[in-house]
């Protein structure tokens, strides 16, 4: 029997959902009252729950109100206590400061970066080592020319953490330095303040003030501004102007300088004057260690090791995914405040509130032996009939090791099944992946250039392979 005078308008809330969840399944009850309702009061024998903007209380009022008394009895409410819904209240309004805070060097202070995005947070893993390494350094000597680490350009694939390295960087910075200016900004705002700034002289003088002043720049998505010549020229001086006068530049890409189409070539020599960083996706144990460090921001929840191993192992494709996975899984646990360890299974997520991330997940990465063929034929210029032939000739047999190396990583082919494919014995198959796989880990630098490249074109990367 519940002591309901001690209970919150949130406690009698989370209690009610189990019994709505019983007649209306899981995946009905959140799509009609979202992850994110709370009670907020109890007032004249009301029950006061806040809902999400785009909710209809009156609504759900009317279509489930049997239901709603049904679970409030249950929880021994008092007798006529109804529920009454309402939207999230609007934020406090933000008070602007009275006068701009500058830096030592003159120009505005414009604080764009993201607080909680900083190396504590960031969880470093065999994939993201020397760009964490290269981050850090650039964020303790920002415009250091000496070794050469400015620019600093990180690339990678989308969600593996480029944008937090960024703001990491200049939150360090700012912290050993409160006088640095720093500006965070994307390719895409870069661009609509300087179309903006062509309305007038004095907005061009202010636009190229603001970006050539500051002490440490940070653009993200670099490789949108491909192919609009007139922005490429003004970066191409913005550029300039920062590295001349040792101030540092930080970008972020999709992918390497050299491969961004349309990028003029005087910018990409100067992006790669300095460290390139390739940022990849995290290999099994670093992303159980992001879940982990991020499921400590949720005090009182509690998720078995198997659920959160199980989320490691299924969700591949970016940090991002991974994130969204465990707040799904988490929104999940909280309609269980009483026993949500045992509520939340592997069997419930795989059947259901995992399971759209997790056919997402395997449409992104199943991959054929005949995909592998084609990449890496494409790669080394050979034919399909090379591939399948008998020629020992070195740039015949290197290929051929590569992709029976890739048909047992990246499919679910047994050693029998790529034999029989590649009309090997098993044994070849074995040694032909042996022999890649100790170049691979030996960090043999044609072999993990290939392999990357051809990885990459799979729309795959690197710590699959681990």
């Amino acid at each position: 029997m519940n002591n309901f005078s001690t209970l919150t308008a949130d406690d009698l809330w989370k209690r009610m959902q189990p019994h709505l969840i019983a007649v209306l399944s899981e995946l009905t009850f959140m799509n009609h009252f979202g992850l994110e309702s709370r009670g907020v009061s109890i007032e004249n024998n009301t029950l006061i729950v806040e809902l999400t903007e785009d909710k209809d209380g009156e609504s759900l009022l009317r279509t489930f109100a049997s239901l709603f008394d049904v679970a409030l009895r249950a929880e021994n409410a008092p007798a006529g206590m109804k529920l009454k819904f309402v939207s999230p209240q609007p934020a406090a309004p933000v008070i602007p400061q009275k006068a701009p805070n500058f830096a030592s060097n003159g120009a505005p202070k414009v604080d764009t970066l993201q607080p909680d995005m900083t190396f504590d947070s960031f969880v470093e893993g065999p994939s993201n080592q020397f760009p964490v390494t290269m981050a850090r350094y650039v964020a303790m000597k920002p415009g250091d020319d000496v070794n050469r680490t400015n620019p600093l350009f990180l690339y990678g694939p989308t969600g593996v953490g480029k944008t937090h390295l960024m703001h990491a960087i200049g939150n360090m910075a700012r912290k050993l330095n409160p006088n640095l200016s720093i500006l965070y900004t994307t390719s895409d705002n870069l661009l609509n303040e300087y179309v903006r700034s062509w309305t007038s002289d004095e907005n061009k003088n202010t636009f190229r003030q603001k970006f050539r002043s500051v002490d440490i720049l940070l653009v993200d998505d670099i490789q949108l501004m491909a192919g609009k010549k007139g922005f490429m020229d003004e970066f191409f001086n913005i550029f300039n102007a920062l590295k001349d006068n040792h101030r540092q530049i930080v970008m972020t890409s999709d992918r390497a300088p050299k491969e961004i189409t349309d990028l003029m070539d005087r910018l990409v020599s100067r992006f790669e004057s300095g460290i390139c960083a390739d940022v990849d996706m995290p290999a099994y144990e670093t992303r159980l260690n992001i879940l982990l460090m991020k499921l400590r921001s949720y005090p009182g929840i509690n998720l078995n090791r198997e659920v959160l191993d199980f989320i490691a192992q299924k969700v591949t494709s970016s940090v991002r995914a991974l994130e969204g996975a465990l707040s799904s899984t988490i929104g999940y646990a909280r309609m269980f405040p009483n026993n949500m360890a045992e509520a939340v299974t592997v069997e419930v997520l795989q059947k259901s509130v995992l399971k759209n991330f997790i056919a997402q997940e395997e449409s992104i990465v199943k991959l054929s032996s005949a995909d592998i063929q084609k990449a890496v034929c494409d790669h080394y210029d050979i034919s399909l009939a090379d591939l399948h032939g008998k020629s020992r000739e070195q740039r015949i047999a290197v290929p051929r090791q590569v992709a029976i190396y890739l048909s047992r990583k990246l499919t679910d082919s047994s050693t029998t099944e790529v034999g029989n494919t590649f009309k090997r014995t098993h044994a070849t198959v074995v040694y032909a992946s042996k022999a890649i796989n100790d170049l691979y880990k030996q960090g043999d630098q044609k072999t993990v250039k290939a392999l990357k490249e051809i990885v990459t074109a799979l729309g795959r990367s690197l710590s699959d392979l681990n």
